[in-house]
Order: C-alpha cells, then structure tokens, then sequence
C-alpha cells in the first residue's frame, strides 16, 4: 500500500488540503490549512477535490456549516433548523432577493449566526416542533425597525401575528396604515385574519387612521390573549401594549 502521508491536494472550493493519515484508499485524514481536520475521507474524494471545508462561506457569500453536532439533512430532507437558517441567510445577503423586497435592503444577519452551528443551537432551545410547526422566525416585534437577525432580536411568533407587523409603506400611497382614498373622503380598513375588515368612510385622514388604530389595537390584544402560555412572556407583553402610529 502505498504511503500518501503528507501529500497536498486543492479542492474544488480553492483551499489546500494536506493527507495526514492514510489507512487505505477508503479512510483518510487531511487537514486544511487552518487547522480544520476532516476523518473517513476516500481519497478518490480527495483526488477529485471533492472535500469541503466547514468555513466555507458557500451560503449567499456568508454562511457556513461550521464544526459541531448539527447537520443539515438526513435522508436527504433538510432540517427544519437549516431551512430557517438558509432563508434568514438569503434574506440578509441575496441581492435578487433584496431588489424584489426592498424592506430588506439594509437587513444582515449577526456574525455569529454566520455559523450554522450557532444558530441551530439557538433554534433548538427557542422552537417547539409541538406547536410551532408553521410559526415564522421574526426580528421585528422584540426590537422595533430592527436590521439585524441576531438572538438579541428574533423570536418564533404564528404567522397571523407576523403579517400584522409587516411592512408596507412600499406598496402603498403617502397614507398611512389602512387608510385608503374613497372619493373626496377616506376608506378605513384592515386584515383580520385572511380576510379584509371594513370598518367604514370618513371626512379626514386623522380619523380614519384613528379607527384603524382602535380596531387594529383592540385585534392584536386579542391574538395575544389567543396565543398566551405559547408565544414568548415578552412578546405577549408586547402585543398587549402595542400602539399602532401614524408614522408606521
């Protein structure tokens, strides 16, 4: 058997790696040249430059697998942690993605959740697969206007309370929330549930924002009450007390 120790390959990524054990064609060890050691490689893998390195930013330019317990996949389906994971990474760093949603244009994702280790620890303490199966990762109720993904900001939350905190202001007029142009005078409405609420046709902007605000308060306090024991002590203090603003 021919000896392979010390023999110095490029992979596909651009990164040097050298042999430092050799068992057989099927079981190598190589180590990259930041000292990350990868076990059980064959070396036709090798040949082929077919070895990845766990640091490599190969999500959207950031994101990376890191070196830890959590894969993945496994059976060939993605875990849920890194398909929450691999969307939060686009979001931050697709400029495809940001051209099609400008509210995303200046959002990023904190340096440490760049390693997926890190974030899939974070997911695994914060998400319920009992209940929260369809439940939205969320970076706008902790921490107002927030740009930035990080465990300081983000919380799961259902998705009927994350669609009443999206932005809009890009698909709408120089109105505020809910209000709409109705003739000479103005329509007020908003979304309960799937559905359009109308609540009625006023003189001014000012009131008909205002009857939005006390319909659309009067609702959140309710999905907080509907959610309560499920959704984060803060969030449900958050909901309870919020005030929606002219300006939003």
């Amino acid at each position: 058997m021919k000896n392979r120790v010390g023999e110095k390959h490029i992979t596909n990524e651009g990164y040097e790696i050298e042999i430092i054990e050799y068992f057989g064609c099927n079981n190598c060890t190589v180590r990259f040249q930041n000292g990350v050691k990868i076990y059980n490689i064959l070396f036709n893998c090798i040949k082929r430059g077919k070895v990845r390195n766990p640091y490599h930013p190969s999500i959207h330019g950031k994101g990376y697998l890191g070196e830890g317990e959590y894969k993945c996949m496994k059976g060939g389906k993605l875990y849920k942690s890194y398909s929450v994971w691999a969307s939060m990474i686009q979001r931050g760093y697709d400029k495809g993605y940001k051209k099609k949603r400008p509210t995303y244009s200046d959002v990023i994702v904190c340096d440490e959740w760049h390693n997926f280790q890190n974030f899939a620890e974070w997911f695994c303490k914060n998400y319920n697969s009992n209940f929260m199966k369809d439940w939205d990762l969320d970076k706008d109720i902790l921490c107002s206007d927030c740009k930035i993904y990080s465990p300081e900001t983000c919380c799961f939350i259902p998705k009927e309370i994350n669609v009443l905190f999206r932005n809009t202001k890009s698909k709408r007029s120089d109105l505020p929330v809910g209000v709409v142009r109705h003739g000479k005078r103005f329509r007020a409405c908003i979304g309960i549930g799937s559905k359009p609420c109308h609540i009625g046709v006023y003189g001014s902007i000012s009131e008909a924002f205002y009857a939005v605000k006390v319909v659309k308060e009067d609702y959140i306090k309710k999905l907080a009450d509907k959610w309560e024991g499920q959704i984060d002590v803060k969030v449900y203090k958050i909901l309870y007390n919020y005030e929606i603003k002219i300006t939003d």
